[in-house]
């Protein structure tokens, strides 16, 4: 399993790792999954370099279109996953 407090690189982390985690099990609480399950699949969207869900892409282009984003990638690229799921 992949620790998103142990990605590095591309994009700038500005949430400690303690609000990672507390946003992940809120995220996973919310919509009834594991929060490893979570984790995971978020990760590989930072991970995965496809279109803009790179640490970059996700955390810029969620950041530039919404004013409330926090700039923190992991924060986006799990925002991005909580919406895919409740769609």
């Amino acid at each position: 399993m992949t620790d998103l407090t142990d990605i590095e690189g591309g994009g700038e982390f500005t949430a400690t790792d303690e609000e990672v985690r507390e946003a992940l099990e809120e995220t996973a609480e919310e919509l009834g999954r594991p929060v490893e399950d979570v984790e995971e699949e978020v990760a590989y969207i930072l991970d995965s370099g496809t279109g803009t869900a790179t640490n970059e892409g996700v955390g810029g282009v969620a950041v530039g279109s919404n004013s409330s984003a926090a700039s923190d990638p992991r924060l986006e690229a799990l925002e991005v996953y909580k919406l895919n799921e409740q769609l």
